[in-house]
C-alpha cells in the first residue's frame, strides 16, 4: 500500500515538474533579452491581424457565393502577386538611405488593405467574389515585400545560437493567441442566425485587423540589431544572384523546399474546399478544427526547439515534412467534420515545425552578405509554387475527384520530404547539432 502510494506521490512531482517546465517556456521572453520580449509581442499582434483578416476569409469568400475555383484563385492569386513583385520591391528598399523606415511603409499599405475588403459584400453578387480575391491577392504586394525585409533582419535580431528559440517562442505565443482569438471569432461569428448580420460582424472584423495593425508595426519598430548577420550594402542584382546560386548549400536547399513547397500549398484550398463544400464546415466547426490545430502546434514548438538544438536543421526538417505528407491523407479519411476536427492534430503537430525549421534552415546556409536577397529569392520562388500548385489541385479535383486530389498532395510533399532526406544523408558532416556551432552563418 506504502509502495503505491509512493509511486503515485512521484508520478504527481514528475507530472507537476513537467508542467512547470512546459508554463515556465511561455515565461522563458519576458526574462530575456529586450529584442525577444519585442518580437514575441509583435508576433502575437500579428497573428491577431490574421485571425481578423485571413482565418475567415474562406468561409467569408463562401458567403459571397464562391466555387471551387474562387477557393483556387484565392490561395494562388497572392502567389502570383508575390512572385513579380517580392525581388523588385526588395531592391526598391535597398535603394533608400533608411531600409527599415522603407519596410516600415510597406507594412502599413498591406494592413489597411482589409478596410478596403469590407466593402466587397455591397458590390453585385455576379463580381464581388472575384472582386474580393483580387482585393485579398493585391494586398499580398506589400505584404510579401515586407515579411521578406522582417524575416531577413530576423539573423540581425538574435545571433545563430539563439534563433530557433526566438522562433520558436515567438510562434508558439502566436499560437496561444491564436486559439484564444480564434475561439472568440468564430463565437461571435456564429451568435447571428440571419446573413447580413454575419457579414456585417466580417466587415468589423477586416476594420479591427487594420487597428491591430498599426500597433504591431509600432511594436516591430522597437526591434534593435544585435549582431551583423545582415549586410547594409546595396543589392547589385546581377552579381548577386551568381554569388546566391554559387552556393550550393542553398541550391541544394532550394530543390528540397521547392518540391515540398508544391505539395505543401497545393493542399491549401483542397483543405478549405473540402471543410466548406464537402463536410458543410460553418464558422463554429472551422474555430473546432483551428483551435485543434494551433492547441497542438502550442505543445509541440519546444520540442522542435530541442530537436534543432540536438540533432540540427537538416534532419529535423527532412522528419517534420515527413510529418506534413500525412496531412492530406488524414483529411481524405475524414468522412466527418468531428474525425476532421481530430485529425487536424497531426497537422498541428507538424506545422509547428515547418514555422521554424524552413527560415532557420534558410538563414543558417545564407551568406550574409546577400541575406537579404536570398530570403528573397527563396520567397519569391515559393510564391511561383503557390501560385501554380492550386491550379494544378483544382485541375485533379474536376477531372478526378477531391479525394484523388488530396493524395496526389500528399505524395508530392513525401517526395519534398525525400529530397530533404537525401540532403541529410549526402552532407553528413555538415549536421552539427545547433548548441555546438561557433559560427552565427554557413558562407561559401
Amino acid at each position: 500500500m506504502n509502495l503505491q502510494n509512493n509511486n503515485d506521490n512521484k508520478m504527481k512531482i514528475s507530472t507537476g515538474n513537467l508542467f512547470t517546465r512546459w508554463f515556465s517556456s511561455f515565461l522563458t521572453p519576458f526574462r530575456r533579452s529586450h529584442n525577444l520580449k519585442i518580437f514575441t509581442l509583435n508576433g502575437i499582434l500579428f497573428v491577431l491581424t490574421q485571425v481578423f483578416s485571413r482565418t475567415y476569409a474562406p468561409k467569408f469568400l463562401d458567403r459571397l457565393g464562391a466555387t471551387s475555383f474562387h477557393y483556387s484563385l484565392f490561395n494562388a492569386l497572392p502567389g502570383l502577386v508575390a512572385f513579380l513583385t517580392t525581388i523588385s520591391g526588395i531592391i526598391y528598399i535597398e535603394k533608400n538611405k533608411d531600409k527599415r523606415r522603407m519596410m516600415t511603409k510597406f507594412f502599413y499599405i498591406s494592413r489597411l488593405f482589409p478596410i478596403i475588403l469590407m466593402f466587397t459584400p455591397y458590390l453585385p453578387y455576379e463580381i464581388r467574389g472575384y472582386v474580393f480575391v483580387t482585393l485579398f491577392s493585391l494586398m499580398n504586394l506589400p505584404e510579401s515585400i515586407a515579411l521578406s525585409s522582417f524575416q531577413s533582419y530576423t539573423a540581425a535580431f538574435f545571433p545563430a545560437d539563439e534563433r530557433a528559440d526566438a522562433l520558436s517562442q515567438r510562434n508558439k505565443f502566436m499560437q496561444v493567441f491564436q486559439i484564444i482569438f480564434s475561439i472568440a471569432a468564430g463565437f461571435i461569428l456564429s451568435l447571428p442566425e440571419n446573413p447580413p448580420a454575419v457579414i456585417l460582424i466580417y466587415q468589423s472584423f477586416f476594420l479591427l485587423s487594420a487597428v491591430i495593425g498599426i500597433l504591431e508595426i509600432r511594436t516591430m519598430n522597437k526591434l534593435t540589431i544585435v549582431t551583423d548577420d545582415i549586410s547594409e550594402k546595396r543589392i547589385e542584382l546581377k552579381r548577386s544572384l551568381k554569388k546566391i546560386f554559387r552556393n550550393k548549400e542553398f541550391r541544394i536547399f532550394l530543390v528540397c523546399s521547392l518540391i515540398y513547397h508544391f505539395g505543401w500549398q497545393m493542399g491549401w484550398p483542397l483543405f478549405s474546399y473540402y471543410q466548406i463544400d464537402v463536410l458543410k464546415a460553418d464558422e463554429k466547426w472551422l474555430t473546432i478544427i483551428n483551435v485543434m490545430s494551433a492547441f497542438f502546434m502550442v505543445i509541440s514548438y519546444n520540442f522542435w526547439a530541442e530537436m534543432i538544438r540536438k540533432k540540427g536543421y537538416k534532419l529535423t526538417t527532412a522528419v517534420v515534412c515527413s510529418g506534413m505528407a500525412l496531412s492530406p491523407i488524414l483529411y481524405a479519411l475524414s468522412k466527418t467534420l468531428m474525425i476532421n476536427a481530430v485529425m487536424s492534430i497531426s497537422m498541428g503537430l507538424f506545422t509547428s515545425g515547418i514555422n521554424v525549421v524552413i527560415l532557420g534552415s534558410l538563414l543558417e546556409i545564407t551568406d550574409r552578405e546577400e541575406g537579404l536577397l536570398t530570403v528573397a529569392l527563396h520567397a519569391t520562388l515559393t510564391n511561383l509554387t503557390l501560385f501554380l500548385s492550386p491550379f494544378f489541385g483544382e485541375f485533379i479535383l474536376r477531372n478526378f475527384s477531391v479525394y484523388t486530389a488530396l493524395y496526389v498532395s500528399a505524395l508530392i510533399r513525401a517526395l519534398g520530404a525525400l529530397a530533404f532526406f537525401i540532403r541529410y544523408l549526402k552532407t553528413p558532416g555538415d549536421n552539427i547539432p545547433v548548441s555546438e556551432r561557433k559560427t552565427a552563418v554557413i558562407s561559401e
